[in-house]
């Protein structure tokens, strides 16, 4: 299991820091729901790419003194299983569905126009539960580029934070 952590400094930061990061202590247990302490149970090492820079970072993971489970504490500039940041992923789907430009492999791209395009009804229902009204565009993409604006403007990482638990695996998911 995943628990998205917003650590509040960049993934340059995050990578400089290392394994000295300011790791968070989780009191409860997301699996079996006990009021414990998560007990450090080391590190894996994941690639992260923003843009055309790769890093490679550390991701903690806990485990459970109870249930012996264990947890990972992702940062949120990342998505589970990808190793292009939030931001990168973002910012390539407002160059190809805003501006209309293809920035990087366009085969990756079109990946995550996919996957996005996959997902724009759990995206809207996330923010019709936030409170949203208006109506949408019925065209799938114009309504895929104002659920992209709103996110924009919600913020990405604010976005990806908020929405944890919404989708059944995460914003990107399949």
């Amino acid at each position: 299991m995943v628990i998205v952590h917003n650590f509040n400094i960049s993934l340059e930061d995050y990578a400089a820091r290392g394994v000295n990061n300011a790791f968070p202590r989780i009191k409860r247990c997301p699996h079996c729901r006990g009021m414990v302490n998560l007990l450090r149970h080391g590190f894996y090492w994941r690639n992260a790419i923003e843009g055309e820079k790769l890093y490679q970072i550390p991701i903690c993971r806990l485990k459970c003194p109870s249930c012996n489970k264990t947890v990972s504490l992702l940062p949120d500039f990342l998505f589970p299983y990808f190793q292009y940041t939030v931001s990168t992923i973002l910012d390539r789907l407002r160059s190809s569905f805003i501006d209309r430009i293809t920035t990087g492999q366009r085969q990756l791209t079109a990946f995550y126009q996919k996957r996005y395009l996959k997902q724009l009804n759990q995206v809207e229902m996330f923010f019709r539960d936030y409170g949203f009204r208006e109506p949408l565009p019925t065209g799938s993409k114009e309504k895929a580029i104002k659920l992209l604006e709103m996110i924009l403007a919600l913020g990405k990482a604010t976005f990806i934070r908020r929405s944890t638990g919404h989708f059944k695996g995460n914003f990107m998911a399949n």
